[in-house]
This record gives structure tokens, sequence and C-alpha cells, in this order.
């Protein structure tokens, strides 16, 4: 790589350095707001100050990392704005300094933040999460998971053993209309056990099925049936086999999500989207940078009657436009069976990289 001359030393230095300080500012007052709504939980739930501390620390990795695109769109706004009232854009090019070469630095600072983003995505944050989560659960919304029910179960938990449960109560390990159906390798069913009622005891990892029906089908066609009122036993399976924590894949690395991805889509689970959304969503997300970044700086670097205000009123409309996207598509890739998460996860990134290359196609003549 060529050294770096005095003019990419100097816009790459403003950037980076209007990047740390928004960074830093949005971080501070994230954390005024949340910590201003949250603490007479952390008092009622005698949460240690230490404890608030590494989550603070971790919430501002978590957020500071979700957004870094749009404080990245943010700081190139605010310094190319003022870069050009200062009129030095215009004094770089008419030095001779064409467009192309104007735009380098930027990238360079772009490339860096993508770069640093993506590590963090795929094998930082999701450690980070644990601990977040985890804080929260315990201080934050310590009951919120006895009401998290998850309704139409319908899972592959083993070879040839299909299970269904109407509803499922996380975190009381309570269920209804539980239905158990083994498989031979041909395809036939060879035992099927339903109950009104399911209940999971997790000391003695048993089972506990009222108003149960059992039957079983023999090779010479003749059915073993037998029902009760209460039965206790055992199942080659446990509740996270078939009611999934809604935060795991945030738990995850991307190569403990990708793995986790391929055990889903072998039990038929209808979370497969959701978690296929995660592994594209910390691909997107970080290059979209590189797209905000361009785009910033083309609709900046040209002098405007009303100066840096204008200017940031116009980013922050964007921005909002884009979050607005981002949240939308989102849902549609985990939620929606039309299209591929691919396409709805990367499609806020194709319709502002087409801004962003209107923008700069209009700002190089």
């Amino acid at each position: 790589m060529r050294p770096l001359k005095i003019l990419d030393r100097y816009i790459l230095k403003n950037f980076l350095g209007t990047f740390v300080v928004t960074e830093l500012v949005v971080l501070v007052l994230a954390t005024i707001v949340d910590m201003s709504e949250k603490i007479d939980k952390y008092l009622t739930n005698q949460a240690p100050a230490s404890e608030i501390a590494t989550y603070y620390l971790n919430f501002a990795l978590y957020y500071g990392n979700m957004y870094m695109s749009l404080v990245v769109f943010l700081a190139a706004t605010i310094f190319t704005s003022k870069f050009a009232a200062r009129s030095e854009i215009i004094a770089i090019m008419s030095a001779g300094v064409n467009y192309n070469r104007f735009l380098r630095p930027y990238l360079y600072g772009a490339v860096l933040l993508t770069a640093l983003s993506l590590l963090i995505n795929n094998f930082i944050l999701p450690y980070s999460n644990i601990r977040r989560l985890d804080f929260e659960a315990h201080y934050v919304k310590p009951r919120d998971e006895n009401y998290q029910v998850v309704q139409d179960i319908h899972k592959q938990v083993g070879p040839g053993q299909i299970i269904y449960i109407k509803d499922w109560n996380v975190g009381r390990a309570v269920g209804s209309y539980f239905t158990f159906e083994q498989y031979d390798s041909t395809g036939v069913m060879t035992h099927k056990f339903s109950s009104e009622h399911i209940t999971y005891d997790r000391e003695t990892s048993r089972y506990r099925l009222t108003n149960y029906f059992s039957k079983d089908l023999r090779e010479d066609g003749s059915e073993d049936i037998s029902s009760g009122y209460t039965i206790d036993t055992v199942f080659a399976f446990t509740p996270a086999d078939f009611s999934m924590d809604k935060h795991v894949g945030d738990k995850k690395n991307s190569i403990e999500l990708q793995k986790l991805i391929r055990l889903e889509q072998q039990r038929g689970s209808p979370d497969v989207r959701t978690l296929i959304t995660e592994r594209y969503k910390r691909v997107a997300l970080p290059f979209s940078s590189l797209i905000l970044t361009v785009l910033a700086v083309a609709l900046c670097s040209r002098k405007k009657r009303g100066g840096t205000g204008i200017n940031i009123a116009i980013g922050i409309v964007l921005m909002a436009a884009y979050l607005f996207m981002l949240r939308v598509f989102e849902t549609t890739a985990a939620k929606s069976t039309d299209g591929s998460p691919l396409f709805w996860i990367w499609l806020p990134n194709i319709l502002f990289a087409g801004i962003a290359y209107y923008l700069y196609r209009h700002a190089k003549k």
C-alpha cells in the first residue's frame, strides 16, 4: 500500500476524529437515557454497582456497533460540511485533485471501520451479548420469561421423532395439547402419544403428562392403546430442543450460528429464517458504512446556503429513512416466506447505494 500523503492524513484524521467524538456523545446520551429509565429496577432488584458498570460497557459495545454505520454517516456529513464551508474543497479541486482522489481517504476510513464492525459483529459481540442479556434477565426483566409463550411448536426432535405442542410457557416449563409421534425408516408411524397438558421437571428431567392417550402400532396391524389421567415419563429431548431462546442467535458467534442453523433446518424449525436473517445482518450492516460514507461526502462536498446545518438536517432525514427501511425489511426477512432473507437484508443497502451513486455522479460534475 502506498504511503499516505498530507491530504490523506488530514482528511482521514479529521474524519475518524469526528467519528470517535460523535460516537462517544451518542453513547453517553444513550447510557444516560437508559439508566434513567432503569434505575428503579436496579434499586428494586439490588443490582451490584460493579455489574451495572459492566453492563453499560456491553451496552455501549452493542448499540455502538449496531448504529456505527449511521454515526459514520453523521461524522462524514459534519466534517465534510465544515470542510466545504471553509472553501477548502474548492481549493483542493483547484489544485488539480480530482473527485475520486479526494474521496480516497474517506474510503480508507470507511473500510477500516467496516472491518472493525465485521470483527465485532461476528466474533466479539456474541460473547458480550451473553453478559448483557443475563444482566437484563436478572435485574431488568426478571419475570418476563414466565410470560414468554411459544405457540404451535412442530419439530423433529430426533430421527423419525416429531412433536407438536399448541402452547409452551418457557419460564414455567408447562404446555398444552402435546403430541409425540415415532416413525420407522419407511415412514410408517409406530407410536403416538398425546396429552392435554405437559410439565417438565427441571430437577428430575422428567415430564408429567395429564389426560394422556398412548397408541402403539404393531407389525401385524394390531394396536395397543392405553390412557389415563397422569403419568411421569422420560423423553430423549429437553425443552431446549423445541423451545428456542429468542436471543439464542445474538449469543452465538458466526461459526456457532451456522452450526445452529444446520441443526434447526434438520429439525424443521420455524425459527430458521430468524437465524439466517441474523447471519446475513452481521455482514450487511457493517458494509453500509462504505455506502453511507460515499453518500455523505457526495451530499456535503458542495458549499450550500445554510452551510453545515442544512446538510445535517438532510442527513438526519436520510438516517431516519434508512433506519425505517432496515427495521421493516429485517422483520420481513425473518417472518415472511416471500423472497430470500439475503435479499431483504441487503435491500436497504442496495437502495441507498443507488442514491449514493446518483449523488456521486452529480458531485463529480
